[in-house]
């Protein structure tokens, strides 16, 4: 997740300069940060590799787009720490019952519009046995830097992300399995500035991993039959979190056991209105910070 830094009314001077270095550098680990989308996978402190489905998948386990019946549309926007904010639109569609594409835009810009990113995902996924299923997402990358209306740098790349997902006990147990930017190459051009010299260089986006398992409840005892446990391990890190379902109202809640800025606890609920559904999630965080992702999903869009 993004730094939350304390500034004053008039943050232009002091961001453009960051732009400047950030434009500057051989290795950008910031750009094209994967910050997590989607409110019902933040409230679950992002444990949802093992449970990821539908328009949702496509983030987090492109393996879960097989087993639609309808398309599905989602709908997500947060921003991290009154910063920087995201906006993703997806769509998932089923191709016969053991096949799965789907699309997505994701857009970040900082609040000057300093600094934005562009994500165009197609990802697709297919189910090999009755209990395996994989799938690969196709990232394509964009992104501008300015200074005012001067633009200072742009970046174009390609980045690939592959999932699989293993079920058991008649689909009670859930292990899942993503590798985001498993094959990345992206191209920086640093425009020539007063007194600079034009440079271009290419970057290969950090690597990820994503394990988790996810189980019913019920297994345990039939009076839990509604709840979900999951845990994840997400670069080096442990996640966990809960769902319990209440009628039409799905609660969540989390831990992420991370080193940086994102440790700390989730929670989140969704609403189901027959083929409507929105999502909240309040992701906390240390040193006082804290962000709210919504989310609407239209999980029965009839072509």
């Amino acid at each position: 997740m993004a730094t939350q830094l304390k500034t004053d009314t008039n943050r232009s001077p002091f961001i453009s300069i960051i732009f400047l270095i950030f434009f500057s550098q051989t290795y950008l680990d910031a750009a094209f940060e994967n910050v997590g989308i989607s409110a019902r996978p933040m409230g679950m402190g992002g444990s949802y590799t093992a449970l990821a489905t539908g328009a949702n998948a496509i983030t987090w386990n492109p393996s879960g787009l097989v087993g639609l019946n309808r398309p599905e549309l989602g709908l997500n926007y947060f921003e991290i720490h009154d910063l920087v904010n995201y906006s993703f639109i997806s769509l998932a569609i089923p191709i016969q019952p053991n096949h799965g594409i789907g699309f997505g835009l994701l857009s970040s810009s900082d609040l000057e519009e300093l600094y934005q990113e562009l994500i165009l995902n197609i990802a697709i996924a297919q189910k090999i046995w009755e209990t395996f299923q994989i799938g690969l997402n196709c990232e394509f990358l964009s992104s501008s830097a300015s200074i005012d209306e001067i633009r200072v740098g742009s970046g174009r790349g390609i980045a690939l992300d592959i999932g699989v997902l293993y079920t058991m006990q008649e689909d009670q147990v859930a292990i899942g399995f993503n590798l985001p930017n498993l094959i990345s190459h992206v191209n920086y051009n640093r425009q020539k500035l007063k007194n600079a010299e034009a440079t271009s260089y290419h970057e290969t986006l950090n690597h990820e991993l994503g394990i988790g398992i996810a189980f019913k409840l019920g297994l345990l005892s039939k009076k839990m039959s509604r709840g979900t446990l999951a845990i994840d391990y997400a670069n080096g890190a442990p996640l966990i979190g809960l769902e319990y379902l209440i009628q039409n109202v799905n609660v969540q809640f989390g831990y992420r056991f991370t080193h940086g800025i994102s440790r700390g606890p989730t929670m989140g609920f969704g609403y189901q209105f027959n083929n409507f559904r929105i999502d909240y999630a309040y992701v906390n965080g240390k040193y006082g910070s804290s962000t709210s992702v919504f989310s609407v999903t239209i999980n029965d869009l009839r072509f």
